[in-house]
């Protein structure tokens, strides 16, 4: 009788410790997909040149508005230098400025990471994407 109980309480705490580690990778997920769109407003903000100001044109500069997306991402989530905090791990960090066929650039930012909470050695790869259009052009 006593395996029984002790067999139920033992999945049971496995049980939880899984549905915690969803819960964390869940909220990872989230917070990092905000933290991604909230950058790249600030990047570009902080990037953008007035060429001309009486058309309404700015352009980006692709150098600073990585480096002001990147520090405005890891200040949001509070993360270290190397992109990493007490659960995520081995991160990176990769923003990129295209252009369709318009001529609108596409500021695209993507973020993979490794997820460990409950289990310290288990990890749960997590990549998010935002792509995000930005007009240039204001009238």
């Amino acid at each position: 009788m006593w395996v029984k109980v002790m067999g139920v309480i033992l999945f049971g705490v496995l049980g939880i410790a899984l549905l915690t580690d969803w819960y964390v990778i869940d909220g990872v997920y989230d917070a990092v997909g905000r933290g991604i769109e909230h950058s790249i407003d600030a990047g570009i903000v902080r990037s953008g040149i007035v060429t001309d100001a009486q058309q309404g044109v700015v352009q980006l500069e692709p150098e600073a508005l990585k480096a002001a997306t990147k520090s405005e991402f890891i200040r949001y989530l509070g993360l270290s230098t190397n992109l990493e905090n007490a659960i995520m791990k081995d991160s990176s960090f990769d923003l990129k400025l295209d252009y369709d066929d318009n001529g609108v650039p596409w500021v695209q930012v993507e973020f993979h990471t490794k997820v460990s909470f409950s289990f310290p050695d288990i990890e749960y790869p997590v990549t998010v994407n935002r792509k995000v259009a930005y007009e240039s052009i204001y009238k």
